[in-house]
């Protein structure tokens, strides 16, 4: 794969606060789940940065999806009459989040969402990397939000935006470089505790090594001992 250019990236993390998902209508946000808002979040601050939302082609990658939606659908066949609510129902789905930014924002160009468990920011860079074959500007967002009470492991909310682009002339803040599962792929930066059973949890190491000559891991070792990564160098 060619070189794709890091124009900018921004994260949500717990202490953050509660994310204002601006991008979604206050009546549409109120319906959201914090997984939806989180995704609209870093979207916000990259669109802020002069992201041309309409013109990218959007990734969104996540393990769970709207895991916290699905545990209450679950609870409520199981302690209820067995009815559902409507709202929560369409909402369930693993590419909410994705939907309800394309419908806020008038978005109807190319989005697809990725669920490939903890190789989920492995899956989803592959995907934004096809992607660039039509598309001059890529949103890729990898988020998750934390687990329901009664279904350990528990971590911390991540959501993680890119703004990617294959134009090498772009202003960037790291131009990285996809590398075939290996073995021995550092961790580097490291994870931080409250995310390490986070699915996506890498992307926050690869925010974090953006501006550095540095290699980081996308996914966890497979059986192999194997583990797919991205070069990244400095502007």
């Amino acid at each position: 794969m060619s070189d794709v250019f890091v124009r900018a990236a921004a994260t949500w993390t717990a202490d953050r606060g509660a994310p204002t998902a601006a991008l979604i209508p206050a009546p549409q946000r109120r319906r959201c789940s914090l997984a939806t808002r989180i995704v609209a979040e870093v979207t916000g601050t990259l669109v802020d940065r002069g992201l041309p939302l309409l013109d990218a082609a959007i990734v969104h990658g996540t393990g769970f999806g709207e895991i916290v939606t699905t545990a209450a659908l679950l609870d409520m066949m199981r302690d209820g009459d067995g009815a559902l609510s409507p709202m929560r129902f369409a909402g369930s789905v693993h590419n909410t989040a994705c939907g309800q930014l394309s419908i806020a924002q008038g978005h109807t160009g190319v989005s697809t969402t990725i669920s490939a468990g903890v190789q989920t920011l492995a899956a989803a860079w592959i995907e934004a990397m096809g992607l660039f074959a039509d598309h001059e500007h890529v949103l890729l967002v990898v988020a998750d939000e934390p687990m329901p009470a009664t279904m350990p492991p528990h971590h911390d909310g991540l959501a993680v935006g890119l703004w990617l682009s294959r134009n090498p002339g772009d202003p960037c803040v790291a131009r990285a470089r996809w590398v075939a599962p290996q073995r021995n792929v550092a961790v580097a930066p490291r994870v931080p505790a409250p995310l390490l059973h986070s699915p996506v949890r890498f992307a926050s190491s690869l925010v974090d090594a953006l501006g550095q000559s540095i290699r980081v891991r996308l996914e966890p070792d497979d059986a192999r001992g194997c583990a797919a990564s991205l070069e990244l160098t400095a502007p």
